[in-house]
This record gives C-alpha cells, sequence and structure tokens, in this order.
C-alpha cells in the first residue's frame, strides 16, 4: 500500500474541494479500489477539518489605532450600509462610475481612489477619481485625454497626454493597489479590450505599433505616472493586494501567484497555478498574515487562501454555512475585526416568470480565515444588486468600509458601513 505524508493528505482534502485530484491520490486510484479510495477520502478531509478548525497563528497587530471620525460618520449607525454621498450633474466632478475600474485606499491621505475605465470605444476614463470622506466631496488629478493624444511612445509603450506621461484607459478590475511603503498606487493591468477587432477598430493603425504593456505606478507625493522598468505581469481580469507584513504586491491568476518586490522592483512568481478563475478578488489578511481570494467567473464560494511565509496555497473546506456563489466581488479586509467582508448579490427569483431574473440585493459577509467560518449580516444588505464591482475599501483612518456603486439609473454614490469596535 502507498503510504501518504501529511501534505498529501492536506492538498488532496483541497484539491477535493477545488475539483482537483493531486499526484499523490492519483496513483492510489489506479492501485486500489473504490472502496479503499473512498475510506482515503473521508480520513483525508477530516483530517483537513481539524487542522483549520481553529488557526491559532492567527493574531491581532499589537499596535493600537486611534481614529478621528467626523461627525457625519461618527453618527452612522452600526452595522448598517448608509449612502454619505452622491453625485450630481452640477458637481465640479461628475462621472458614471466605471464597473471595470479598480480601486484603493490611500492611508496617509485618508482618501479612497478610483481607477480604470469601460474602454471598449465609448469611455476613456484615465484619470484617477479621488474622494474625500471628510469633505464629502470628488476630485480628479487631470481631465480625461482626448483619444487624439493617444500614441506609442519610442519605447513601445501605449501612452497618453500631450506629454505622454499618462496610461491609456484600460480595465483594471481588482489589480489597483496602494503601496503605503513607497505612497504608489500601482496599476497591474493592461488595455487589452482596446485590441482591435474585440470592441473597437479605433486604434487599428496604433495597436500594431505597441512592443510592450507595462505596470503603471502613480507616485501620490507629486501625482506623477511613471512605467515599471522590468517585465510587466498583467492581472486582467484578476487582482492584487498589499502584503502590510512584508510591504509586497501579491497578484493572483490563473497561471499562479506573483509579487512585486525588490529594488529596482520586479515580478516574480512564487507559485504556479491559481485555484479560481477569472473574475476573482483578493484581499491581504494581516491578522493571519495569509492572501484570502474569493469569486470566480463560473461562479463560486470557495475560498483560496495563500500564505507567503510557507507558499500553503489550498481551497478551505468551509463545512459550515457558504454565501452564495459569485463573483467579481467587492472585497475589503477589516483590521479591527479580523475578517474579511464581502458583498454578495442574492438575485431573487420570481415564481411568475419561473427561470427569470428580478431585482434582488447585495448581502454582506464576514469571513474569518481563523475558523475558516462565514457569518452573514443581516442587517448590513444593499437593496440591490451590484453587479460587478471592485469598488470597496477599508478607510483605516476613520475605520469604516467605503463603497462606490450606484442603483439602476442613478448617479455615482458613496455608501459607508460602521462595525462596533
Amino acid at each position: 500500500m502507498q503510504k501518504f505524508k501529511k501534505s498529501d493528505l492536506r492538498d488532496y482534502c483541497a484539491d477535493v474541494n477545488g475539483n482537483m485530484i493531486s499526484g499523490s491520490v492519483i496513483a492510489m486510484i489506479k492501485t486500489f479500489a473504490m472502496v479503499t479510495v473512498f475510506i482515503v477520502i473521508t480520513v483525508s478531509c477530516s483530517f483537513e477539518w481539524r487542522e483549520y478548525a481553529q488557526d491559532d497563528t492567527c493574531k491581532p497587530p499589537e499596535a493600537k489605532h486611534t481614529y478621528s471620525r467626523p461627525s457625519h460618520l461618527s453618527r452612522l449607525p452600526a452595522e448598517m450600509w448608509i449612502k454619505i454621498h452622491e453625485q450630481h450633474r452640477s458637481d465640479n466632478v461628475y462621472f458614471k462610475r466605471q464597473a471595470h475600474g479598480g480601486s484603493a485606499f490611500d492611508t496617509r491621505r485618508g482618501k479612497l481612489i478610483l481607477f480604470g475605465s469601460d474602454t471598449h470605444g465609448k469611455d476613456w476614463s484615465n484619470t484617477p477619481y479621488i474622494f474625500d470622506p471628510e469633505k464629502l466631496s470628488w476630485s480628479r488629478l487631470y481631465p480625461n485625454d482626448d483619444p487624439g493624444t493617444y500614441h506609442v511612445n519610442a519605447e513601445g509603450v501605449p501612452v497618453a497626454g500631450v506629454d505622454g506621461n499618462h496610461p491609456w484607459a484600460m480595465h483594471t478590475f481588482g489589480a489597483v493597489t496602494y503601496h503605503q511603503a513607497n505612497d504608489e498606487l500601482v496599476v497591474s493591468s493592461y488595455p487589452a479590450h482596446m485590441r482591435p477587432g474585440r470592441f473597437s477598430n479605433v486604434f487599428i493603425d496604433l495597436w500594431p505599433q505597441i512592443k510592450q504593456h507595462k505596470t503603471w505606478i502613480l507616485a501620490l507625493s507629486n501625482h506623477r505616472w511613471r512605467v515599471l522598468e522590468k517585465d510587466a505581469v498583467h492581472f486582467f481580469p484578476y487582482a492584487t493586494t498589499y502584503d502590510t507584513e512584508r510591504s509586497v504586491v501579491i497578484g493572483y491568476k490563473k497561471s499562479g501567484i506573483y509579487e512585486l518586490a525588490g529594488q529596482p522592483p520586479a515580478w516574480k512568481q512564487t507559485v504556479k497555478g491559481g485555484l479560481l478563475g477569472y473574475s476573482n478578488n483578493v484581499v491581504y489578511d494581516s491578522w493571519c498574515k495569509a492572501l484570502i481570494a474569493f469569486g470566480s467567473n463560473e461562479k463560486s464560494n470557495d475560498v483560496v487562501v495563500y500564505r507567503p511565509a510557507t507558499k500553503q496555497h489550498l481551497i478551505m473546506p468551509t463545512p459550515g454555512i457558504r454565501p452564495p456563489k459569485d463573483r467579481h466581488n467587492p472585497m475589503a479586509f477589516h483590521p479591527q475585526l479580523g475578517k474579511t467582508v464581502v458583498l454578495v448579490d442574492n438575485e431573487l427569483q420570481n415564481e411568475n416568470l419561473k427561470d427569470r431574473l428580478v431585482p434582488g440585493r447585495s448581502e454582506t459577509w464576514l469571513y474569518d480565515l481563523k475558523t475558516d467560518n462565514w457569518t452573514r449580516v443581516t442587517s448590513a444588505e444593499i437593496p440591490f444588486t451590484l453587479g460587478m464591482n471592485y469598488n470597496m475599501e477599508y478607510d483605516s483612518v476613520h475605520d469604516v468600509l467605503l463603497l462606490v456603486t450606484n442603483a439602476p439609473e442613478t448617479s455615482t454614490s458613496v455608501w459607508a458601513l460602521r462595525f462596533e469596535p
């Protein structure tokens, strides 16, 4: 009989949940009868649950934070989403929220940043939009560049603006991340849907001149863009997050896990092969020092965990209650709760219309990696579905969650959610 190491059993159980089979188990299936295989499956999965029932390595940061909220945020009722701002056409800055765009939170200035465009030759948003939670106002770094300024520079990089110092409008999904140590916005995507023949032929003559798509970095101290010198890794349509323990950007995609680190900074693959399809989102759990991924294009409610210190990468068993299966979800880690907050659409069925969907709601779920457990915050529902949305961030200055969205036929709005300490 073939013997198994503890790690083989762990990997097998994780793979069963992810519809994958490890090499060790494949060998056993070829050797033994089905009844034996069933016994091993049962034993290995129960072993997996016992190991992850309580993760004692997950601990809150030692440093205590003091938060200062303006009155309109301090008065927010706990555990309820409240709309704190809605744009009007008379505002100095008015824009349509871009579902394919990403977000980040500037922890030094206490501001939310959006960057990204729905593109397809119809939208040309290539400026960062910035929301100030204290002043309840939007600003932008520069007017969106006219598509007539789009060109390819001498290095073969697509650039925009009169001075050629801005990125093209592009889908960014979850690949917009604030690098706290460097005070920079890292955009790890590229304008894939501007390729001629996809949705538009507006750049049919310009596109062939492109030799390389780069990772774009915005210095928030002086609002200047630059491109990463080293080769780019693109997370279209995936996501990145910031490892606060090591000051590293981590990206998650089908081909594997990558980290942006070093001087000069460069992308390096740390794990081959991802466990979720595209349209996922990721956060960094600072209590457990792990990346958490959720969502997939084919819709999923599995949680994938990657621990950089050990390179452990697996689908969690999560035997209890789970949220509905979904994709491209708003996600943020809440360091005061020690849990990941995920908004999940629940599209209600109308019995009179058989299988046709009617407007539903968005539910708020909390995932606790320490216990591999989900809980639903029933009081924190949004009365409409969010669809594709990568625009929720934890505001570490005011200790609230901020979400940019809009109900059908309404303008871009900002919602806030406060939890009790």
